[in-house]
C-alpha cells in the first residue's frame, strides 16, 4: 500500500465508489478508504437503487452507474428498472452481487483498496487537506494526496478539516433496513385486490399506488397496512413511530425488503446518539416481525432473512459549496449549463418526531451543479453522495443512491481534470468537465425516454 495519491476517496458506498473509478480510470494514483469489511455501503442492504428514471419516464442515469447495473445484470443480480408510480423507478439489485462487482471493478481500474479502515484524523494547512490517518484493525496509517473526496455520508472527512458544514437542528430520522423470507406473495395479492383502501397514501404524497403496479410489474414496492396497524395498536402490539408499512419484493422468490423501522432524534454524525438508533431499531424489527406474522396476510410463515450491516442515514452534515442546490431549482425543474449529473427522484421528507412521510413529486430530473460538489473553503476537497451542498428544502431529491453514484463519478472526473491541470478544483472549465462525462456516458439532458430494452 502507497502513502501518496493524486486523489483519496473516503467511504467506500455509492458516492465513493464512482468516484474512485472516475478517477482511476483518468490515469490518477486513487486510494479509496472504507470503514466496514466491504464495499457498497447502503447499497449493500438490498434497498433498490432509485434515480435511474424520472417521472416523465427520461432515462436520467448513465455512465458508471449504469455500467454497475449492467454487470449486475450479467450475473443475474438486477431485475433492472422498473417504473414505479412513488419512487419514479425501482433498480432492484442482489447487493451480495454488488459487493463482488464493486471490488472487481475497482482492482480492474487500478484502486488501491483500504477495508476495515476508520477515518481518525485530518491535517489542514492553508485551507488545504495535507495529510489524513486511518485506523487499520488497530493499526495508524497516514496518507497524503492532492484531491480528497468525502463520501462518508455524514462528512466526516469534511468536518474534521474545518469545512464548512451545515445541519439541520431536526434531522429526518434514519432507518434500519431488513429482509423477510418466505412472504407468500399470491395471498398479499388476494388481500390487496379484497382490499385495495389498503394501498391508499396520505394526500401528503400527491400520488395514488396502482393496480397495474402491484399486478403487472417484476417487483414493486408497497406502502399501506394502515387499517392493521390501527388493528395492532388497539391490541397493544404495534408502537412504532410510523403510519404504515413499506417494502419491496426483491428478485429472489418470496423476499421483501422492509423499510418500516423508525429512528427518531437520532443523528448518526454523532457516535452516542447512532448507538442509541442502532439499538431501537434492532427492537423495532423484533416488533415488526411479529407484526407480519400475526397481522400480514401473505406473511404468516415468513421469517427474518437478514438485516442491514447498520442504520441508514437520510440527514446530517451537508458541506456549504461554491454552489448550493436549492428549492429554486424545482420551479421550472431546472438543468443549469454547470450540471455534471441528473437528479430523477421526487423531494423526499420523513418529517422528523413524526409518524409522517411528505412526498413531493418533481415533474422530471433537475441538474446538480458542479459547484455543489467542491468545499467553499478547503481548496482541495470536494463531496460525493449525500453530503453535497445541497439545501434541507429539497435533500430529498439528491440522498438516493442513484444520484449519489452519479455525483461521484463527476466529483472522480473533476479531480483528474483539476490535476491533470494544474489548477483548483473550483477554476474547473466546466464545458471540459460536461465533454468528458458525456464521452463516457454521462446523461446530462433529459429527452432519452426509458425502456424495458434499457
Amino acid at each position: 500500500m502507497n502513502t501518496t495519491y493524486d486523489v483519496i476517496v473516503v467511504g467506500g458506498g455509492p458516492g465513493g465508489l464512482p468516484a474512485a473509478i472516475a478517477a482511476a480510470r483518468e490515469g490518477m494514483k486513487v486510494l479509496l478508504i472504507e470503514r466496514s469489511a466491504a464495499l457498497g455501503g447502503l447499497a449493500n442492504s438490498g434497498l433498490p437503487l432509485l434515480g435511474f428514471v424520472d417521472r416523465a419516464g427520461n432515462h436520467v442515469l448513465g455512465g458508471i452507474p449504469q455500467e454497475f447495473v449492467d454487470r449486475l445484470a450479467e450475473v443475474d443480480g438486477t431485475l433492472g428498472h422498473i417504473q414505479c408510480p412513488i419512487h419514479n423507478s425501482l433498480t432492484i439489485i442482489n447487493p451480495h452481487w454488488f459487493r463482488i462487482i464493486a471490488l472487481e471493478m475497482c482492482q480492474e481500474a487500478g484502486v488501491d483498496v483500504l477495508l476495515y479502515a476508520e477515518l481518525m484524523d485530518v491535517t489542514t494547512t492553508d485551507q488545504r487537506i495535507t495529510e489524513i490517518t486511518a485506523l487499520c484493525r488497530g493499526e495508524i496509517r497516514s496518507f497524503t494526496a492532492s484531491v480528497f473526496i468525502d463520501a462518508t455520508g455524514d462528512a466526516c472527512l469534511s468536518t474534521k478539516a474545518g469545512a464548512l458544514c451545515q445541519k439541520n437542528e431536526k434531522l429526518q430520522p434514519g432507518s434500519l433496513t431488513f429482509t423477510i423470507g418466505n412472504m407468500n406473495k399470491t395471498r398479499f395479492l388476494k388481500y390487496l385486490e379484497e382490499h385495495p383502501e389498503s394501498a391508499k397514501l396520505p394526500d401528503t404524497y400527491g400520488m395514488a399506488q396502482t393496480h397495474e403496479q402491484f399486478f403487472d410489474a417484476k417487483a414493486f414496492t408497497f406502502t399501506g397496512f394502515a387499517e392493521l396497524i390501527a388493528l395492532a395498536r388497539q391490541n397493544n402490539d404495534f408502537s412504532l413511530p410510523r403510519d404504515r408499512i413499506i417494502f419491496m419484493t426483491l428478485g429472489e422468490p418470496g423476499q421483501v425488503m422492509v423499510n418500516t423501522t423508525r429512528a427518531n432524534g437520532v443523528d448518526t454524525s454523532d457516535y452516542e446518539s447512532v448507538l442509541q438508533g442502532e439499538f431501537a431499531c434492532h427492537r423495532q424489527i423484533k416488533e415488526l416481525m411479529r407484526f407480519f406474522k400475526k397481522y400480514a396476510p401473505g406473511f404468516e410463515d415468513c421469517y427474518l432473512a437478514s438485516i442491514s450491516p447498520c442504520l441508514g442515514s437520510r440527514e446530517s452534515y451537508r458541506i456549504i459549496g461554491e454552489k448550493t442546490l436549492t428549492s429554486d431549482a424545482l420551479c421550472h425543474c431546472d438543468i443549469p449549463a454547470d450540471t455534471v449529473t441528473l437528479a430523477g427522484y421526487n423531494v423526499d421528507v420523513h418529517v422528523p418526531y413524526s409518524e409522517q412521510l411528505s412526498l413531493q413529486p418533481v415533474k422530471h430530473a433537475v441538474g446538480v451543479p458542479f459547484g455543489c460538489l467542491v468545499s467553499q473553503n478547503i481548496h482541495n476537497l470536494m463531496a460525493a453522495g449525500r453530503c453535497a451542498s445541497v439545501d434541507s428544502s429539497i435533500y430529498g431529491l439528491t440522498r438516493i443512491m442513484g444520484t449519489c453514484m452519479g455525483m461521484g463519478e463527476a466529483a472522480g472526473t473533476a479531480a483528474a481534470l483539476a490535476l491533470r491541470s494544474n489548477i483548483e478544483l473550483k477554476d474547473m472549465d466546466g464545458s471540459k468537465l460536461r465533454d468528458k462525462l458525456l464521452k463516457n456516458n454521462v446523461i446530462l439532458n433529459i429527452g432519452k425516454k426509458w425502456t424495458p430494452a434499457d
